[in-house]
């Protein structure tokens, strides 16, 4: 019986931290897409931003910031997580329906700074010596 219960509490933590693992890639994958580029190269953001986006890449970023509404981030509110990346969605549904002032719209929502403040996981601190 304890063996039972040892080898189902141990699938249960493997699950909850895959799981959790799962919502992380999905933040990390959207963050890669659309938020960062090689260096010289303009991020697709910015784009979006200036109306120089592919429209394919546009409703790939709106399928990876839907995906990403369902995740937990690392740390902060799960409610206001959600919350900020409805904006986010929103605004990039402005940006594929090609309505005026979309790129503005996208750029507010997408106040990097505040969503890293709020969730992104804060780095390790060296161990003092």
């Amino acid at each position: 019986m304890r063996k039972s219960l040892a080898f189902a509490l141990t699938l249960t933590l493997i699950s909850s931290g895959l799981a959790f693992a799962a919502e992380d890639s999905v933040i990390k994958d959207a963050m890669k897409f659309a938020h960062k580029a090689p260096q010289g190269e303009k991020k697709l953001s910015d784009k979006i931003i200036d109306g120089t986006a592919s429209e394919e890449d546009v409703k790939k970023a709106l399928d990876l910031y839907k995906k990403m509404a369902d995740a937990k981030p690392p740390r902060g509110d799960q409610a206001i997580f959600k919350t900020k990346v409805a904006k986010v969605i929103e605004a990039t549904e402005e940006v594929v329906a090609k309505k005026p002032e979309a790129g503005l719209h996208y750029k507010a929502a997408i106040d990097c700074k505040a969503c890293h403040t709020d969730f992104k996981p804060k780095p390790p601190v060296p161990a003092a010596k």
